[in-house]
C-alpha cells in the first residue's frame, strides 16, 4: 500500500556534470556553437542536460570530462548527429538548415573537428600516458583535479580577454 517512490540519489557525476553544464550556460550566449539556433527554450527542461556537447568521447579522453573547453552548448538533435550520426547526415543537416534559414546560418562542423585536433593535442601535452619511466601512467583524481583546474582556469582567462 505504501505509493511513496524510492528515491535514487545522483551520482557524483550527474552532480558535476550538472554544475559544468550550468557554468557554460553562464559563460557563452545560449545559442548552439554548431548551428547558432537559440537555446532559451531548453532551459529549465529535462532536455538541458542533452543541450552540451563533449568535443571529444570521455572514454578515449577522460581526464577532458570536465574541460571546459571541450563541452559546448548545441541542440539536442546536433548532439545527436555529433555522437551518433554519419558523415553524411551532418552533411545533410547542414544542407538542410542553410537551406531553411535562406543562406544566412549553416551548421560548422568542421569548426569542431578543428577544436578536436587542438584539444587532442592540449590533452597530449596536460596528460602525456608516460611518465618518467612509467608507461601507460594512470593520473589520480587529484592529479587531474589539479591539472583541470588550471586549465580551465586559463580557458576562462582567455574568454574575458
Amino acid at each position: 500500500m505504501n505509493n511513496i517512490p524510492e528515491f535514487v540519489p545522483p551520482s557524483v557525476r550527474q552532480v558535476s556534470d550538472v554544475l559544468i553544464f550550468k557554468t557554460i550556460w553562464g559563460i557563452y550566449q545560449h545559442k548552439s556553437f554548431v548551428s547558432g539556433l537559440w537555446l532559451r527554450s531548453f532551459a529549465g527542461t529535462p532536455l538541458f542536460m542533452n543541450c552540451f556537447m563533449r568535443i571529444l568521447d570521455t572514454k578515449d579522453y577522460p581526464c577532458f570530462s570536465h574541460a571546459l573547453k571541450n563541452i559546448i552548448p548545441c541542440t539536442p538533435g546536433e548532439l545527436g548527429l555529433y555522437v551518433g550520426g554519419t558523415e553524411e547526415e551532418r552533411i545533410q543537416y547542414a544542407l538542410d538548415l542553410e537551406e531553411k534559414s535562406r543562406g544566412t546560418s549553416t551548421a560548422k562542423w568542421n569548426v569542431i573537428k578543428s577544436m578536436a585536433e587542438e584539444l587532442k593535442s592540449d590533452y597530449k601535452q596536460l596528460f602525456p600516458s608516460t611518465r618518467g619511466i612509467m608507461i601507460n601512467y594512470k593520473y589520480s583524481l587529484k592529479e587531474q583535479g589539479v591539472i583541470l583546474g588550471k586549465y580551465n582556469r586559463q580557458f576562462l582567462d582567455n574568454l574575458h580577454k
